[in-house]
C-alpha cells in the first residue's frame, strides 16, 4: 500500500500557529523556572533593605525574626559563596536595632553583635506582651521612650542626627544585656523560641578557616568555656599571637641589618619595613581571631584595643619616615649648602608638620578607641597653659629662634660682632645660638638675648676697611710734604686690589713731634685672608715712602681692627 503523501504547511497556517508556539514555549519555561528556582525570602529579594525601625512594636519584631533568621541560616550550615554575606546582612541589622552611639567605633560592631545575641537569648526566655499592646507607629507618635512590662529593657527614639525618627533598644540595655542574660539564663525556652542554643553556637562557632567538624571532635576540656572563650579558642589566640609576634621580630631585625650595610635603597626599605609590617601582622591578627576563631567578650574587647594602638603606632613611625626622608630628599634636590639656616629652616618646618600630624593621628586615635576628645583636648589647653607659664624663658626661645630663622640676620658660617665678642656662627638651635671664638672656646647665647643683641655680619660686607695712620717728621718742608702725600696716593692708586675712589691720604693731626697722615681705601675682597695680604703689602709699600722722604721717625701704623680678627676668623673656620 504506498504511504500517503504529507502536505506541507502552508506560510498562511504557520503565521496563525506561531503566535499560540511562543506563548506555550513561554508558558513551560516559567513553569519549569518556578518549580526550579528555591524560594526567596523577603530578604533575598531585597537585600539591602535595613531593619524596620519606625516602632516599638516593629524594632521588637524585627529583631526577634533577624535573629531567628540569623540562627536557622547559621544551622544550616550551607557552605555556599553566600553563606558568609548573608551572616553579616543579618548580623548587621540585627546590630542596627541597638543604640551602640556611646561605644567607641572600634567596638561597636563587636558589643553590638554580642549584646544583640544576649537580648536575643533573654526575649527567647521571657514572656513578652502581645504584639497589640506594644506601641506601633501611630500609638508611639507622643512617646520618646517605652520600656518592656516587668523588664528594664527600654527603647527609645532617636532625636537627631540621621537616624531622626528610628526606635532602638537603649545604651543601657546594650550595656547590661550580658547581665539581663545571666538573671535568665536558667530559665527554660519558651515553646515558640526561634533560635535555641544561640548563645552556645555564638561562642563556641568558628570561622570557614576552621571546620566545624575539627571542633566536634575535640575533648570535652577543650571545648570548655573560661571567660566566655573556649579552652581551644585560648591555645589558638596564643599560637596567632606568638606568630605575629615573631614575624614582627624577625623583619625588625631585617631592617636593622639592611640598615647597617648602607646603601642607597636599603636603608630607606628598613625604615618602612618594621611598622608596615607590625600594620599587616595586627590587621591578619584581628581577622583571625575576630572572624575565624571567633574570640567575644571582653577578651575580645581587649586585643582589639591592643591591636588597634599598634597599628596607630605603626602608622606614626612610618609618618615620621616619610616626612623625614622628603625633607632630606627635597634639601638634597635644592643642592643648599650644608648647615645653612636655609637647611636648618626646612628640617624645622618639616618637624613641625610631623609634629602636627602625629598629634592629629593620637586624637583621630583616641576618638576611635572610645576616649573622649573633647575633654582630652581641653585638659591639654589648661595644661598647655600652666606649661606655657612655667615654661615662658623656653618658650621665649623658641619664638626667638623662629625670628633669627626668618630674618637672618647672621647664618650658619658667618663672622659676627656683638657686643666685645666676635666669633663665627656654627649653629643656631631652638634655644640657643652657639659662636665659636677666636680662642676655639664655644659661646652659647639663648636665643632671646641673641636677637636683641646689636648684631655686626662681618662676612656680609662686600668690601673691608683699610686705615693706617702715618706720623711724619715735625721738621718736613711744605713742597716735600707735597711729594710725601703725592707718593703715598699713588700707593693706593696702584694698587690691583684697592677701591681707587675710595683711597684717600690726609693730614689728620699737628702734635708737637710728628705730622700725622691718616691713609684709608676699601679693598674689594670679603675674604679675611685675602684681606690680610693686601693690609701687609700696603704697610710696607707706604713704609717705603716715609724713608724715601728721610723720616727719621718710625711710622705709627694703625691697621683696621676688623683685619686679624678676621684673618683669624676664616682661618679657624
Amino acid at each position: 500500500m504506498p504511504m500517503a503523501r504529507v502536505r506541507p504547511l502552508s506560510w498562511p497556517w504557520l503565521s496563525l500557529l506561531l503566535p499560540w508556539l511562543v506563548a506555550a514555549c513561554a508558558c513551560a519555561s516559567a513553569a519549569a523556572c518556578a518549580a526550579g528556582a528555591p524560594d526567596r525570602d523577603e530578604s533575598t529579594m531585597h537585600p539591602l533593605a535595613p531593619a524596620d525601625t519606625s516602632s516599638p512594636r516593629a524594632t521588637l519584631e524585627s529583631f526577634r525574626q533577624t535573629g531567628d533568621e540569623l540562627f536557622a541560616h547559621i544551622r544550616r550550615h550551607d557552605s555556599g559563596p553566600e553563606f558568609w554575606p548573608r551572616v553579616r546582612r543579618l548580623a548587621t541589622a540585627a546590630v542596627s536595632c541597638l543604640d551602640l552611639r556611646d561605644i567607641a567605633p572600634l567596638l561597636a560592631f563587636s558589643k553590638g553583635r554580642q549584646s544583640a545575641v544576649f537580648l536575643k537569648e533573654v526575649f527567647d526566655r521571657i514572656e513578652l506582651p502581645p504584639a497589640d499592646a506594644i506601641p506601633d507607629a501611630a500609638a508611639a507618635a507622643g512617646l520618646t521612650r517605652w520600656r518592656i512590662p516587668h523588664t528594664e529593657i527600654a527603647l527609645i527614639r532617636i532625636d537627631a542626627g540621621p537616624r531622626e525618627g528610628d526606635w532602638v533598644f537603649c545604651s543601657d540595655a546594650v550595656e547590661r544585656a550580658e547581665e539581663f542574660f545571666e538573671h535568665v539564663r536558667h530559665l527554660p525556652y519558651r515553646p515558640d523560641a526561634g533560635s535555641p542554643g544561640f548563645y552556645e553556637i555564638y561562642v563556641t562557632a568558628s570561622g570557614w578557616m576552621i571546620p566545624e567538624s575539627w571542633i566536634r571532635s575535640l575533648p570535652p576540656w577543650a571545648r570548655a568555656t573560661w571567660f566566655d572563650v573556649s579552652v581551644w579558642q585560648w591555645l589558638a589566640m596564643v599560637g596567632i599571637l606568638a606568630a605575629g609576634m615573631t614575624v614582627v621580630a624577625a623583619v625588625f631585625c631585617w631592617s636593622q641589618g639592611a640598615a647597617a650595610k648602607g646603601g642607597w635603597l636599603a636603608p630607606h626599605l628598613a625604615a618602612f619595613a618594621a611598622p608596615t609590617s607590625l600594620i599587616v601582622v595586627c590587621m591578619a591578627i584581628d581577622y583571625m581571631l575576630t572572624f575565624q576563631v571567633r574570640i567575644t567578650g571582653d577578651v575580645l574587647f581587649a586585643l582589639k584595643s591592643g591591636l588597634r594602638v599598634a597599628e596607630f603606632a605603626g602608622g606614626i613611625l612610618i609618618v615620621y619616615a616619610l616626612i623625614t626622608r622628603l625633607s632630606e630628599v627635597l634639601i638634597r634636590s635644592r643642592r643648599l649648602r650644608p648647615g645653612t639656616i636655609d637647611i636648618q629652616l626646612m628640617r624645622l618646618g618639616f618637624r613641625l608638620l610631623t609634629f602636627l600630624v602625629m598629634a592629629w593621628m593620637t586624637l583621630a586615635a583616641a576618638n576611635y578607641l572610645g576616649i573622649p576628645v573633647a575633654p582630652l583636648v581641653a585638659g591639654l589647653g589648661v595644661s598647655g597653659l600652666a606649661l606655657a607659664l612655667a615654661a615662658q624663658h623656653t618658650v621665649e626661645n623658641l619664638i626667638a629662634g623662629l625670628v633669627l630663622f626668618a630674618d637672618k640676620p647672621v647664618r650658619i658660617g658667618d663672622a659676627c660682632q656683638f657686643e666685645e665678642f666676635r666669633g663665627t656662627v656654627e649653629e643656631i638651635g631652638l634655644r640657643s645660638t652657639r659662636i665659636r671664638g677666636p680662642d676655639r672656646s664655644l659661646i652659647s647665647i639663648p636665643n632671646s638675648e641673641f636677637a636683641k643683641l646689636k648684631l655686626v655680619n662681618l662676612t656680609q660686607r662686600d668690601r673691608l676697611v683699610f686705615t693706617a695712620l702715618l706720623p711724619l717728621p715735625r721738621e718736613i718742608g711744605g713742597s716735600q710734604l707735597r711729594g710725601v702725600l703725592a707718593s703715598l696716593r699713588a700707593v693706593l692708586g696702584s694698587h690691583p686690589h684697592i677701591n681707587h675712589s675710595t683711597a684717600t691720604v690726609r693730614i689728620v693731626g699737628n702734635g708737637s713731634k710728628s705730622l700725622d697722615v691718616e691713609a684709608t681705601a676699601h679693598a674689594d675682597t670679603s675674604d679675611g685672608n685675602a684681606f690680610a695680604a693686601v693690609h701687609e703689602e700696603l704697610l710696607l709699600r707706604l713704609l717705603d715712602v716715609i724713608e724715601a722722604a728721610g723720616g727719621t721717625t718710625a711710622p705709627q701704623v694703625a691697621p683696621a681692627p676688623e683685619a686679624s680678627a678676621i684673618a683669624r676668623l676664616r682661618s679657624a673656620a
